[in-house]
């Protein structure tokens, strides 16, 4: 028996559905359509006023196509988007140092505590995930001040330090993904490697990670998005390395003669270069079905 096309497939599909089924699916489609429209546009809106002249676009019709394409703007980007302490290189590395360093402390971590309390029985067991879910539901609103005190009598204020032990915390959104994933994974798979003569860490770093991929890169795809776009941090922690999203920030702020909004444009499409780019290598891991294997727990 041939194959079936994937046109044929489709064609199938569309004749079994149900009269209300081929009425609200054309209007599901056209409202999620407009809804990423809404999405993308702001940032083709963006790539457009980047290639024009500042007077074109102070002066001009900010949504019609540039009369000149001056892609020159993005060169300028490198030049003209400096802080004083900091050039547009440096704030391109502190960006990938803090947000890299943030974002695997924080999915490890994370992946440690979730599989301890999933897979180990000891008294205190209990405990410490009934605190753990009682931390989440705290409102931490008005913090800040008790919070910035506690970072400078520790000493960590400006200081590359205060990246790692600040993600050093097991709770959250991230240490209930990973709970709940090790939890459906069946401990067969630790009991083989101990009686072929492997021990914990092995099980761990050898076996249940990898089991974890999935997860593990989805958590830290949306870790590094949150990281690379944190400005707030380090105006307020670490004034001294300013990454991309907080230099722009700056830099905006703190202009006397105004600011080249065309230059500046292409310094903020440059900054998402790299978000878009770990994203696009890693979505088929993130979209994929995390399948831990046939045995059964």
């Amino acid at each position: 028996m041939s194959r079936k096309t994937k046109k044929e497939e489709v064609s199938i599909v569309i004749k079994g559905r149900t009269r209300a089924e081929k009425i609200i699916f054309p209007i599901v489609f056209v409202l999620f359509l407009l809804y990423a429209v809404s999405l993308i546009y702001p940032f083709v809106w963006l790539f457009f006023n980047s290639l024009k002249g500042s007077l074109e676009y102070s002066g001009g019709n900010t949504f019609a196509l540039p009369e000149n394409w001056k892609f020159s703007n993005y060169i300028k980007a490198f030049e003209m988007l400096n802080l004083e302490n900091a050039t547009f290189f440096d704030l391109i590395f502190n960006s990938v140092w803090y947000t890299l360093l943030s974002s695997a402390l924080s999915v490890f971590m994370c992946s440690i505590t979730g599989y301890c309390l999933a897979k180990y029985e000891f008294r205190a067991k209990k405990y410490i995930y009934a605190i753990a879910i009682f931390c989440m539901t705290i409102p931490i609103v008005g913090s800040l001040a008790s919070n910035y005190k506690l970072i400078g009598e520790l000493h960590l204020y400006d200081t590359p330090f205060y990246a790692v032990v600040s993600h050093l915390s097991s709770w959250g959104f991230n240490f209930l993904v990973m709970y709940g994933f090790f939890k459906n994974v069946s401990w067969f798979y630790a009991e083989a490697a101990f009686i072929d003569g492997g021990g914990h860490f092995m099980v761990f770093f050898r076996i249940m990670l990898p089991l974890a991929l999935g997860p593990i890169v989805t958590l830290f795809v949306v870790a590094f998005v949150q990281n690379w776009n944190d400005y707030m941090t380090m105006i307020l922690y670490m004034p001294s390395y300013p990454t991309l999203s907080s230099g722009l920030y700056e830099f905006q702020a703190n202009a006397i003669h105004g600011v080249d909004y065309p230059v500046y444009f292409a310094g903020l499409l440059i900054s998402l270069i790299p978000t878009l780019t770990i994203f696009a290598f890693c979505s088929d891991i993130m979209m994929s079905n995390m399948n831990v294997g046939g045995i059964k727990a």
